[in-house]
């Protein structure tokens, strides 16, 4: 099997697996599907007995990764389990200590996204054998997440700092971190795959809150659609440029943010 045929099974094996057993795959097979699917739903909504309706929603648009807040699984009865099941790469967000990311783990997070720059939940996440997403913005912050070993970093309000641009000039003082863009435009986000970050998380621009108190169910699964096929053209895009290629020393699987393998 060719590397970008073992990239393309990741995450249809993690899926597969979610069905049929709580325990998780290796940290490198989650860290690998996560960047295959490339996409990531950031989910907050106001009453959480509508998140099974909305992860339906975001499921038949294509989008199959979630974040989930620390808050969330504590009042809604720890929804994990149910939405691994159903195919969804869950991970828990909004996590500042490492009892946090424990608790999240115990009960079947698979990967973890720190509001932060902590040194401890990167040591409890390792420990667990799951993926760290790190919070940062400026070089020194996406640097110190990087030494302590994170495995993306997630750059929070880059807009502000330029947009694009800025993430091409952490590329030149960071160029090996994986970078998550935060918070993502419906619109306009290809320069950003294109200048090197390897995940997309979407918040403000599903607008999730609203949609789901007006019960737009299809808007919502037509704005997770224009994600996915967008971010695929893009990251086609970005893979004939050499952008991802070049900085892995690898192909890599160009994913539709379904797990299904494009040539």
């Amino acid at each position: 099997m060719s590397e970008r045929q073992q990239r393309g099974s990741y995450a249809r094996r993690l899926a597969s697996h979610a069905k049929q057993s709580w325990d998780a795959p290796s940290k490198t097979e989650m860290t690998e599907a996560i960047r295959e699917i490339g996409v990531i739903a950031t989910v907050r909504v106001p009453d959480e007995r509508q998140l099974p309706r909305v992860a339906t929603a975001l499921l038949e648009g294509g989008i199959r990764t979630l974040d989930l807040a620390h808050t969330t699984i504590r009042s809604a009865g720890s929804p994990i389990q149910e939405l691994r099941e159903r195919g969804f790469l869950v991970g828990i967000g909004a996590v500042t200590r490492s009892v946090q990311a424990r608790e999240a783990r115990a009960l079947g997070a698979d990967f973890i996204t720190a509001s932060v720059t902590t040194p401890d939940v990167v040591s409890a996440c390792e420990e667990m054998k799951i993926p760290c997403i790190l919070s940062g913005l400026t070089p020194t912050e996406v640097w110190r997440a990087h030494e302590m070993a994170a495995d993306f970093v997630k750059i929070t309000a880059a807009e502000v700092l330029g947009g694009p641009p800025y993430i091409r000039s952490l590329r030149e003082s960071v160029p090996a971190v994986q970078l998550v863009g935060a918070d993502m435009p419906l619109d306009g986000y290809i320069p950003y795959l294109e200048t090197g970050v390897e995940v997309l998380d979407f918040q403000s621009s599903l607008d999730l809150p609203r949609l789901v108190e007006g019960g737009a169910w299809t808007e919502i699964s037509r704005r997770a659609a224009k994600i996915v096929s967008t971010a695929r053209t893009g990251r086609q895009r970005s893979d004939d440029k050499g952008f991802h290629g070049s900085r892995r020393g690898s192909n890599i699987v160009k994913s539709d943010g379904t797990g299904r393998e494009h040539t």
